[in-house]
């Protein structure tokens, strides 16, 4: 960073805002008629900082004038900087009037509302990742910690905790991760009728305790404060002793280790279904206990039972793509007793190849499920139901729009990523149906290409993608079908734990585990 950028930030950090936009203004008056690719960049770079104004002081109309001048000027700006760095900084704004506009309209949004005003940083944010140099990791983790917020205000809180655990396991010091994971942590406990336990507060404690003790400016110090003496106050219920804090987290350190190898597997991937390993991975993380009604509770009635039922056969499926993804990384290929013809076209064929397919492909089965689940829940029969496509039904939107849950709105966000016309991951269907019903093919991208009859370059015929993209894919799409199945079980115990149970309709029954 320049020098001159380096003052205007130290003016931001102690608040002459006014100052900063001065030298600010008089710099882009300076070079307001240089078209020089210096001139390009140097206003670019001045825009930006406009942003980053706008969003510290809240002013709309700082954010507006650093956007247009970067998105009209797109063509000529992405010549002088990375992608990595435009589309970050075109996210950042995004999102800043996103966020503004919650703040004047609060309250849960439509599903095209929220696709308008909340869902395109997160595609912005997810361009950013996949273009960012391998070595710059500072910019790596702030991506991740902007993406994160941006998934919270849609309710994605499940992915936005695992984006801050990932950048805690680069940087376990970095300021925004802490408070950011903490705020989202407290927020979670609040809306997703989840079992709280010590070690929840505990850890949200740890978090603003640690953010604290870092250079944060002024405001974290004080929301940090706050924070700690919420976790405090609960703790204090809870019988909990500070002093063992060190303690505790050492046990349950102990207690991950004796784990077996394919659960601290799970665990490190964010692949499981249990709510006590989103914030401790204790002997309590041991297995996927996620239920409706929470932990051997059900719902008396029709419904739930069915619904139950529905998770069960969600978990299992789950458990399985997982099962055939660990297995596809770790186990040694099995001999098919098979010869196949060599074409000289580098595709992989053994059972680690057919295990990781199979991963991949029963994740949109689940995916479709949970669209099936959430039509029974709200005794919605007509249409067909694919999950991506499924919001897309006016009647159908209509009737899920008027009960203002906050977990279909997260739902209906996953499935804007898979859109398989608007989404960012628009590939995964496209790859899913090759799978199914085309030809479909894994391929070791670091080996010579030859391709001597020209299979490979029929693209109309088949589609070939490199193995360790396919595996990035499969984990990625792991971890949706996951925060997925979390928001269905929460939107449910929205519609009957919490809104009927209140009303004094439902009583709640024991039951087994199987």
């Amino acid at each position: 960073m320049t020098a001159f950028y380096s003052n205007i930030y130290q003016l931001m950090n102690t608040g002459a805002y006014r100052e900063a936009l001065s030298i600010i203004r008089n710099k882009l008056n300076q070079n307001k008629n240089d078209e020089s690719k210096k001139g390009i960049f140097e206003k670019a770079q001045l825009h930006f900082v406009l942003i980053d104004i706008g969003t510290e002081t809240n002013n709309k109309q700082l954010i507006v004038e650093g956007l247009a001048f970067n998105t009209q000027n797109e063509s000529k700006v992405m010549r002088v900087i990375s992608k990595s760095s435009y589309y970050y900084n075109i996210a950042n704004a995004k999102s800043e009037l996103g966020k503004l506009f919650y703040r004047e309209n609060p309250g849960v949004h439509s599903f095209k509302v929220s696709r308008e005003r909340f869902q395109e940083p997160i595609d912005l944010y997810w361009l950013s990742l996949k273009h960012v140099e391998p070595h710059n990791t500072e910019l790596r983790c702030q991506i991740l910690i902007n993406l994160s917020n941006a998934l919270t205000i849609n309710f994605r809180f499940i992915e936005a905790i695992q984006l801050l655990d990932t950048v805690l396991k680069i940087n376990e010091s970095f300021p925004q991760a802490l408070v950011s994971k903490a705020d989202h942590l407290l927020q979670m406990a609040k809306i997703t009728n989840s079992p709280v336990t010590a070690a929840l507060y505990a850890t949200i404690y740890d978090l603003y305790d640690k953010a604290v003790r870092l250079q944060i400016p002024p405001f974290a110090v004080q929301k940090c404060i706050h924070g700690i003496r919420q976790a405090k106050s609960k703790l204090d219920e809870y019988d909990f002793n500070l002093s063992d804090l060190d303690k505790e987290f050492s046990i349950s350190l102990a207690e991950y280790n004796n784990h077996s190898d394919f659960r601290k597997f799970c665990i490190d991937n964010f692949l499981t279904l249990n709510e006590h390993t989103i914030y401790c991975s204790c002997s309590s993380s041991g297995k996927d206990d996620l239920q409706i009604g929470g932990f051997k509770l059900i719902l008396n009635g029709e419904l739930i039972p069915k619904l139950e039922l529905l998770l069960n056969r969600v978990k299992s499926e789950f458990a399985f793509a997982r099962w055939n993804y660990y297995r596809s990384l770790k186990e040694e290929a099995f001999d098919y007793d098979v010869i196949f013809s060599d074409l000289y076209d580098n595709e992989i064929i053994n059972s680690q190849s057919e295990t990781l397919r199979t991963s991949f492909r029963v994740c949109y089965g689940i995916l479709d499920k949970i669209a099936l689940g959430i039509c029974k829940l709200y005794n919605i029969t007509d249409g067909n139901i694919y999950f991506e496509r499924f919001w897309d039904d006016k009647n159908r939107v209509s009737i899920l729009e008027n009960r203002k849950n906050i977990h279909l709105n997260a739902l209906s966000s996953i499935a804007n990523d898979l859109n398989s016309k608007r989404g960012e991951l628009k590939h995964f269907k496209k790859w899913r149906n090759k799978l199914e019903h085309n030809l479909f093919i894994l391929q070791d991208s670091n080996k010579l290409n030859l391709d001597p009859f020209e299979l490979i370059s029929d693209d109309k015929f088949v589609e070939a993608v490199d193995i360790n993209e396919f595996k990035s894919a499969t984990l990625h799409l792991l971890q949706l079908t996951r925060a997925a199945i979390f928001s269905l079980v929460y939107c449910i115990r929205l519609e009957t734990v919490t809104r009927l149970k209140n009303d004094g309709k439902i009583p709640l029954i024991k039951i087994d585990t199987k």
